[in-house]
């Protein structure tokens, strides 16, 4: 194989939950009276850092940041029941696996809450690593990142997974090639202008990393 390793994105990358964003911030914009986001809005907005987002769609002159943050959370958690991993994930991960790649997740959710999600969901000890944020804020994921490849003391092929364009952003800043899927959160028009390998499914990732 090409890599040594492959670090993934979790949300909209490995866990399939836009469905349950788009609900939570719907459920707010609705307590607001506001109309509800449609799924191709919701991709041009989204953004790393979250505040970005954030901006476009709420008043945070009269909004408190960090209420906005806890009620979208807790809108979250509930709509993510209905919400499963990517078709293909699993395949993925026990493909590359099988293959001696080593894999982490590296994400910008809470990192409680991503290990809470990585064990309900089944993959967690499929992973050398899973680092998430100490926060709620989805700030950048950079430095876990490096900190991880450091901490492996080998030299690295690295392959980032993601589905927003700060996965190729952080890529670049660490040396990795980045395949961006646009089946998560981000729009793919978005995604095609980074200048990353964009694909559609993990499937076609799986045939990319083997050839």
């Amino acid at each position: 194989m090409k890599y040594t390793h492959i670090i993934w994105d979790w949300n909209g990358t490995l866990l399939d939950d836009i469905g349950a964003s788009l609900a939570s911030v719907n459920d707010m914009l609705a307590r607001r009276g506001e109309e509800p986001m449609d799924i191709t809005r919701y991709k041009e907005c989204i953004g790393t850092p979250i505040i970005r987002f954030y901006e476009q769609v709420f008043d945070l002159e009269k909004e408190d940041y960090p209420s906005i943050l806890a009620e979208y959370n807790a809108g979250y958690m509930h709509h993510l029941g209905v919400c499963g991993l990517t078709e293909g994930a699993v395949e993925a991960i026990e493909i590359f696996a099988a293959a001696g790649i080593h894999q982490a997740i590296v994400s910008s959710s809470n990192n409680a809450q991503l290990c809470e999600n990585a064990k309900k969901y089944g993959v967690y000890d499929r992973f050398e690593a899973v680092l998430g944020a100490a926060d709620f804020k989805a700030d950048s994921k950079i430095e876990r990142a490096r900190a991880y490849l450091e901490s492996s003391g080998e030299n690295c092929s690295v392959l980032v997974v993601g589905d927003l364009e700060h996965d190729a952003e952080m890529a670049a800043e660490i040396g990795a090639d980045c395949v961006l899927l646009t089946s998560g959160h981000e729009h793919p028009e978005r995604l095609r202008r980074s200048g990353a390998v964009v694909l559609d499914k993990i499937s076609e990732l799986i045939f990319f990393v083997q050839n």
